[in-house]
């Protein structure tokens, strides 16, 4: 077992540029691979690397030239995990904005108290929650929908900016990404409505550091699919979901979030149909749907990878977890705050548990 520090700083690119760099050269067939799939709506209406780097340019140019978005304006994001929502992540990081996330659920008084806090310049909502949020309209900052509303069609929306962008020449793509120093702050986590912790604070290095982590986790340079439910819009979700599986070559399934009732058939079953290497799950999803007792069916063989986070397994889930899957690499997101960061920065220290030396693909 081994403890890694995931955020160090790191010199060099920001978020954006590093993402950008890394993604499949346009031309190529890897650039039409699928970087997201939607699990409820089928492999069809995935989200290609190229449409993912084609998107995030256009809106980061829309933003800055249409909307007057400046370096270092601070947006909150109130959206659940969608096929659109990495374009507008990454394309607001690409306009050199700082992303604030808070919960969805929060109340319209929760979310005024962020958007004060972070010095919000736009409030960008998925309309479902945008229409929750009109009472308290007046003290919160200019909005902008995540996609189109039928029931607002003259609202404007990141996904009409995107779509009605100019195409971007990949050979001035770096010219189109706003630069940022790697110590400017990139991204504010604020708790969900049942905590009373601070805000969470990542800077660019921050995010390229726990980035490059993650594209150097693939170990065996193959095809990597992993299924997903953990919230983009998180201290672990950002780093991890929208911008680290990208820049790693690696389709993401997006599954819908677990129930309180974690069903082991269904994350097999998801396991089975994607042929997924790596799965992003809750302790609650680890513990019962991956170690739980099942038939020994060989569904979960091209598992390669899990990682647990927010929290980490129990000592006694991650023996049980180590005992039925012996060939998977289980990483642990401990969250802590190491002596030579600010108290806001978290650690986010990978407990990386490697399985035994000849461990066999045995179901």
């Amino acid at each position: 077992m081994e403890e890694l520090q995931l955020l160090l700083p790191v010199a060099g690119d920001d978020a954006a540029a590093f993402v950008l760099s890394r993604l499949p050269h346009p031309g190529t067939a890897a650039a039409d691979a699928a970087a997201f799939v939607d699990a409820t709506t089928g492999t069809g209406t995935g989200l290609s690397f190229n449409a993912l780097r084609r998107a995030a340019l256009s809106l980061a140019s829309a933003l800055r030239l249409g909307l007057g978005l400046r370096r270092g304006d601070a947006v909150l994001v109130l959206s659940r995990n969608s096929l659109l929502l990495p374009q507008i992540l990454l394309g607001f990081l690409a306009a050199g904005a700082v992303v604030a996330a808070v919960d969805p659920d929060a109340t319209p008084a929760e979310v005024a108290a962020a958007a004060r806090d972070s010095g919000a310049a736009m409030v960008v909502a998925a309309p479902e929650v945008a229409a929750k949020l009109a009472p308290a309209a007046v003290g919160l900052p200019p909005l902008l929908l995540t996609s189109r509303s039928p029931e607002d069609p003259a609202a404007l929306s990141a996904e009409e900016l995107i779509d009605g962008g100019d195409p971007v020449d990949p050979a001035a793509a770096a010219a189109e990404v706003v630069a940022v120093s790697n110590s400017d702050v990139a991204f504010l986590a604020y708790p969900s409505a049942t905590t009373t912790a601070a805000a969470v604070t990542m800077t660019h290095a921050d995010l390229v550091t726990a980035m490059a982590r993650v594209a150097d986790g693939g170990g065996d340079g193959g095809r990597r699919v992993c299924l997903a439910s953990l919230p983009m819009c998180s201290a672990h979700g950002l780093p991890l979901l929208a911008l680290g599986l990208p820049a790693a070559g690696a389709t993401t399934v997006l599954l819908p979030p677990p129930s309180s009732q974690c069903d082991p058939r269904a994350a097999r079953e998801a396991v089975a149909a994607h042929a997924a290497t790596d799965f992003v799950a809750t302790p609650e999803e680890a513990a019962a749907a991956l170690a739980a007792p099942v038939p020994l069916d060989g569904k979960l063989s091209s598992l390669r990878r899990v990682i647990v986070a927010p929290t980490p397994l129990t000592p006694g889930a991650r023996e049980e977890f180590r005992r039925r899957l012996p060939w998977v690499q289980l990483t642990q997101l401990l969250s802590g705050t190491p002596e030579n960061q600010t108290e806001q920065l978290p650690s986010l220290k990978p407990e990386v548990i490697t399985p035994p030396a000849g461990a066999a693909v045995i179901q």
